[in-house]
């Protein structure tokens, strides 16, 4: 159809979510190591204007509020200075063994209050 297809939306956010994570001197898998996971638990994708294969496109993460339970991003991605779609993802924290909701460790609370 030479656009892209509205699912890789969800990917980018995801690669937006890791590099802002890495940004603030934090990764996913130093989470994973603390038996914490971040599933998605909401999102929302609103297409402004159709992305095409080999496009440049700039992807915009930023988180919402400091975290508790759960995590917000919201994200823009545009194509060149046109905006082309905006998304949102709420993520909870849970422990990876027993499933159940936990809240955000205060050394990642502490590293995005300083970014926000």
């Amino acid at each position: 159809m030479s656009f892209v297809h509205h699912s890789n939306y969800l990917k980018y956010y995801e690669i937006g979510r890791l590099l802002w994570l890495k940004n603030i001197g934090y990764s996913y898998k130093k989470l994973e190591l603390q038996k914490i996971i971040l599933p998605v638990i909401e999102t929302k994708i609103k297409f402004r204007k159709p992305a095409f294969f080999d496009d440049d496109l700039i992807l915009e993460t930023t988180i919402l509020k400091s975290p508790s339970y759960s995590i917000e991003f919201n994200y823009s991605i545009s194509r060149n200075t046109e905006l082309i779609n905006e998304g949102y993802t709420k993520l909870i924290f849970l422990n990876s063994e027993t499933k159940k909701p936990i809240r955000c460790p205060k050394n990642i609370i502490e590293k995005i209050n300083s970014f926000l």
